[in-house]
């Protein structure tokens, strides 16, 4: 069962809400807002050198860059390295995002690259965006369409940020969105739990990384039986 890292922000009331309007059982009332469908992609989000930073301490990775998170994002790449190779040997599609700031003039700076343990490999598509949402001024819905692809497997970052638009902007357009959650990260912990929160109960699935492992598992095997 999925440790819910939320549950130490939640009052009583809270709880009891989430319970009797069921919310732990079906997500948001008004659409479908949880589920796993049969053919899946993982996206990659934003794991560039500027949001990334060392691997020290978020307060000293700042003064490098002031989108740095640090060891916090290297925590998160302690999970991702090890999914992504798991995910390619299932030959489970990858895609991955960049945003590039409108104060870089070269969209080949260094500061935009993807970090090296979680880089993509030859032959995996990387979309560069300007705004939060891998779907904003992209052209990921098309791969999408035409890969025949129907649930979003999302890691990266920032779960209230980037993170949060791209499942929302997914689920609207009808896909199912997965969300590891050791996977995604934030730079303030609370928006990081409250974010997964949000995301849990109205828009995607969050799942411990090895629960997802399962579930993609199971549809590689599947797709290759069929």
């Amino acid at each position: 069962m999925t440790k819910r890292i939320w549950e130490d922000l939640l009052t009583e009331q809270d709880r009891q809400v989430i319970t009797k309007a069921g919310y732990d059982k079906e997500g948001a009332a008004s659409w479908e807002s949880r589920g796993l469908g049969e053919n899946p992609m993982v996206l990659v989000i934003d794991m560039q050198r500027l949001v990334v930073g060392e691997n020290v301490p978020i307060l000293e990775a700042v003064e490098e860059y002031r989108t740095a998170m640090g060891s916090i994002a290297w925590d998160a790449i302690d999970y991702m390295v090890p999914f992504l190779a798991f995910v390619r040997e299932r030959d489970i599609p990858v895609t991955y995002t960049r945003v590039v700031p409108a104060s870089y003039d070269d969209p080949d700076h260094p500061d935009l690259a993807i970090v090296d343990p979680v880089a993509p490999e030859e032959g995996e598509t990387v979309i560069d965006k300007s705004y939060a949402s891998a779907f904003y001024g992209t052209d990921l819905l098309s791969r999408l369409v035409r890969a025949g692809t129907d649930t979003l497997v999302v890691v990266g970052n920032s779960t209230s940020g980037c993170v949060r638009a791209t499942a929302v902007d997914a689920q609207s357009n009808g896909l199912n969105v997965i969300l590891p959650q050791e996977c995604v990260f934030d730079r303030i912990e609370a928006s990081h739990k409250v974010g997964l929160l949000d995301l849990w109960m109205k828009y995607a699935e969050v799942l411990e990384v090895g629960e997802v492992e399962t579930y993609l598992e199971e549809m590689s095997a599947r797709g290759a039986d069929e």
